[in-house]
């Protein structure tokens, strides 16, 4: 599962958490992407981005994961 949220609501910096190997790897290798929290005894990567707005924000989990996004009642992003 890969989540993106944004820090402050109004700023342009956001989170990307995934947990899957794959997606993470894209990320790292993509220069928007830095990675700034990885767990030791668990699959799960943190990285910070900045996004101008949340649209673009969108269009780009999606072109990374390859599914369709989704956004839940609190304003997350995610994907399925």
């Amino acid at each position: 599962m890969t989540y993106l949220w944004q820090e402050e609501r109004g700023r342009k910096f956001y989170k990307v958490q995934t947990n899957e190997k794959s997606i993470a790897n894209i990320l790292k290798r993509r220069n928007k992407f830095n990675l700034s929290a990885i767990a030791l005894n668990a699959n799960l990567w943190i990285f910070n981005c900045e996004f101008t707005r949340p649209d673009i924000a969108k269009k780009t989990l999606k072109s990374v994961t390859c599914k369709n996004v989704k956004i839940d009642s609190e304003g997350v992003i995610i994907y399925e």
